[in-house]
C-alpha cells in the first residue's frame, strides 16, 4: 500500500482525514454569507384570500391601517374597509362635493380622513364634510434652495405617507436635469402648512447623474425615519430624521446585472428602445418594513434578456417569465431569507404587510373571479436561539 510505504500509523491517517473534512466543511460554509442569520427564520407561506373584490388594491387607492385595509372609489365617493383578520366589511360613504377629484387618500381615524387633489391637501369627517385644508405651494418658496425645484411628488404609493408623530405628510422631490445635490424628500405640516426637509439624497451612485423625474422610489416608513428604494437600482437608503442621518446598503438578491441605466432623457427614448430597456434590466419593485417582526421585506425582479414572440402581448410576456425574489433583511439590513417566486403567480408591488405577515395578491391575469382577493400569507417565524 502507498501509506504503508511511508510508514504512517493508521492513527494519524484517521486524524488527518478528518481534519480535512473538517476543514472542507469549515471552508464551504465560511463562504455562504449570514448563514447564522438564514438559520434564526424560517417561513410559511400559506393561501389567503381576504374579502372583497380585486380593484380594491389593483385600481383603487389603498393603504393599510390596524389590520384594516381602506380602499377609496373617487367616483362612487366611498371608503371600504376590510379586516385582514377577516370579518364583515364596512363602507363609508362621503357626502362632499369638489372641483377636483382627490387621487390620494389617508384614514387618520373615525373622524379625520385625509386627501390630496395634487394641489391641496383637505380634511373631512366621516362623513365627508370639509373642515380643514392647505395649499401645497403656498409656502414651497421657503424651501426652493434645499430640493429639487420639481414639483412635491406623492404618487409613489397608492396612499399618502402620513407621519402621525408630526401630523404631516411626506413628499418626494425628483429632479430631471439638475446634477447638483439636493434634497430629495420633505413634508408638509397639516396644521400650518408649513415645508420640513430631511437630508435625504440620491444614493451615492447617482451623484451628478440627472436622473428624469420618472425614476420614483418605493418608500416604507421605520420607527427611526423611512427607507426608500429605486426601481433602477439594489440599494436600499435608510434616513434617520431624528438625527437626519442617511445610510446606503446594496443589497443584491440575484446574480448578473444588478443595475439599470438611469432614465435620463426618456422622453426622447423611441418605444423600441424603451421595450428593450424593460426586458433587459433589473428592477427593485418594492420595499416594506413589518414593525411587529422588525423585518424588511424587498421585491425585485431579474432582467429578463429574452423577448416576446408570435405576437404576444408584452405586458402577458413580462408577468408570466420575470424572476422575481422576496429577500428579507433585518432591521440592520443583514439579509436572512432570500428566494424565487413562483413565475406569474404573485403582484408583489400591491403587496402588504399586517399583524399576521406579509400578504401578496395574486396576479390580477390569473386568478378565477376578480370579484375576490385572492393572495398568499408569508409569515416570517424567528427561532428560538
Amino acid at each position: 500500500m502507498l501509506l504503508s510505504k511511508f510508514n504512517i500509523p493508521r492513527f494519524k491517517i484517521l486524524f488527518m482525514l478528518k481534519s480535512s473534512i473538517y476543514l472542507f466543511f469549515l471552508i464551504l460554509f465560511s463562504c455562504r454569507p449570514n448563514e447564522g442569520e438564514f438559520s434564526k427564520y424560517s417561513i410559511e407561506i400559506v393561501d389567503y384570500n381576504l374579502l372583497g373584490s380585486g380593484d380594491l388594491i389593483f385600481d383603487k387607492p389603498h393603504h393599510v391601517l390596524n389590520d384594516t385595509l381602506f380602499s377609496f372609489d373617487v367616483y362612487q365617493r366611498k371608503i371600504t374597509k376590510v379586516p385582514l383578520n377577516f370579518g364583515p366589511n364596512e363602507s363609508i360613504d362621503l357626502s362632499f362635493n369638489f372641483d377636483s377629484s382627490p387621487n390620494e387618500f389617508y384614514y387618520i381615524n373615525y373622524d379625520s380622513i385625509l386627501f390630496s387633489t395634487g394641489s391641496e391637501l383637505f380634511l373631512t369627517d366621516q362623513k365627508g364634510n370639509r373642515y380643514h385644508s392647505i395649499k401645497l405651494f403656498e409656502k414651497l418658496n421657503d424651501i426652493k434652495n434645499e430640493v429639487y425645484t420639481e414639483f412635491p411628488f406623492s404618487g409613489f404609493a397608492k396612499h399618502l405617507f402620513f407621519n402621525k408623530t408630526s401630523n404631516s405628510v411626506l413628499f418626494y422631490f425628483a429632479k430631471k436635469s439638475q446634477t447638483d445635490n439636493k434634497k430629495v424628500f420633505g413634508e408638509i405640516n397639516l396644521n400650518n402648512g408649513k415645508w420640513r426637509t430631511f437630508d435625504s439624497f440620491h444614493p451615492q451612485e447617482y451623484m451628478g447623474v440627472p436622473l428624469n423625474y420618472t425614476t420614483f422610489p418605493s418608500v416604507t416608513w421605520t420607527p427611526q425615519g423611512f427607507a426608500f428604494i429605486y426601481s433602477i437600482s439594489p440599494t436600499i437608503v435608510s434616513v434617520d430624521t431624528v438625527i437626519n442621518d442617511q445610510n446606503e446598503f446594496q443589497i443584491s438578491s440575484f446574480e448578473g446585472k444588478q443595475s439599470a441605466e438611469p432614465q435620463t432623457n426618456r422622453d426622447l427614448w423611441s418605444s423600441e428602445y424603451f421595450e428593450n430597456w424593460v426586458l433587459t434590466s433589473p428592477n427593485y419593485l418594492k420595499i416594506l418594513y413589518d414593525p411587529v417582526r422588525n423585518l424588511y421585506y424587498r421585491f425585485s425582479q431579474v432582467p429578463l434578456n429574452q423577448s416576446p414572440e408570435g405576437g404576444e402581448y408584452f405586458y402577458d410576456f413580462l408577468i408570466k417569465n420575470a424572476d422575481v425574489y422576496l429577500t428579507i433583511l433585518t432591521s440592520d439590513f443583514k439579509v436572512v431569507y432570500n428566494e424565487k417566486l413562483p413565475k406569474g403567480k404573485y403582484d408583489p408591488t400591491r403587496s402588504l404587510v399586517f399583524s399576521k405577515g406579509l400578504w401578496v395578491p395574486h396576479e390580477i391575469s390569473i386568478v378565477e373571479n376578480e370579484d375576490f382577493l385572492y393572495g398568499a400569507l408569508f409569515q416570517i417565524i424567528q427561532l428560538e436561539n
